[in-house]
């Protein structure tokens, strides 16, 4: 079988001109992990491909050219797009630039494909967001090898005290903190988490408001220590849009 005969399951993250009638796209594969590919001609009036090529339905796609920038060959829909809007649509949005801000090209990882389908899933259902958001950041980051770990001191080994508060070191992981003091900067910003908070995010338990509160805020600084000093446009968007759902 050629590589152009292998069909695979695929997300659009993002897309963008290349020269006068294509697109520069990239997928979120099964089997490829994140790949660009050229769609030639899309741009066309009379081509047929476009309306398929949208975020959020699942697509199968096949791949032709032997480069690392492949050509779209053949793309169908293997479903209906998921029924986003308002505040999820906004958190699926943000979810995509991650994966292109974040994910290394051509690295396969099944478990970042599964996280991803099921976060769209519970995004297209009634629940709470921040759940869904803060359990994919997590799996997103062990997938990528930057994890950290919620249960033990990264120092001396100990199992997290629920009644003790620790100190984040993104390079290490979590510290016990000798002297208590203000968990928050002048600035806002967390300096310290409880350690029954920590234990809660390490068992995806964000039923407290607490925990979903101070998970962001953990989240976002251990991103953006991964992401660079360039912000993610859609956060920008969010702030614009005077919404609360960013990560």
């Amino acid at each position: 079988m050629s590589s152009s005969d292998v069909k695979h399951q695929a997300w659009l993250l993002h897309s963008r001109p290349f020269r006068e009638t294509s697109l520069l796209l990239d997928f979120l594969t099964s089997d490829l992990g994140r790949c660009t590919v050229i769609a030639r001609g899309v741009k066309s009036p009379r081509s047929q491909r476009r309306g398929l090529l949208q975020p959020f339905v699942p697509l199968q796609i096949t791949l032709s050219g032997r480069s690392e920038l492949q050509n779209l060959r053949e793309v169908e829909a293997l479903g209906c797009a998921c029924p986003l809007t308002s505040d999820r649509l906004f958190a699926a949005m943000y979810v995509n630039e991650l994966l292109v801000r974040l994910l290394p090209l051509h690295v396969p990882d099944a478990s970042v494909f599964e996280a991803y389908s099921a976060l769209l899933s519970s995004l297209s259902q009634s629940g709470m967001i921040e759940p869904a958001l803060r359990t994919f950041e997590l799996d997103l980051l062990e997938s990528l090898g930057y994890g950290l770990q919620f249960t033990h001191d990264a120092e001396t080994s100990a199992g997290i005290n629920p009644q003790s508060w620790y100190v984040l070191s993104v390079d290490s992981g979590f510290v016990l903190q000798e002297k208590m003091h203000n968990p928050l900067d002048s600035d806002g910003k967390q300096t310290s988490y409880s350690g029954r908070i920590l234990l809660a995010i390490h068992d995806r338990d964000f039923s407290d408001i607490e925990t979903r509160r101070i998970a962001k805020r953990l989240l976002r600084t251990v991103l953006q220590q991964h992401l660079g000093n360039r912000e993610l446009a859609s956060r920008a968007l969010f702030r614009h849009e005077n919404h609360g759902i960013d990560g």
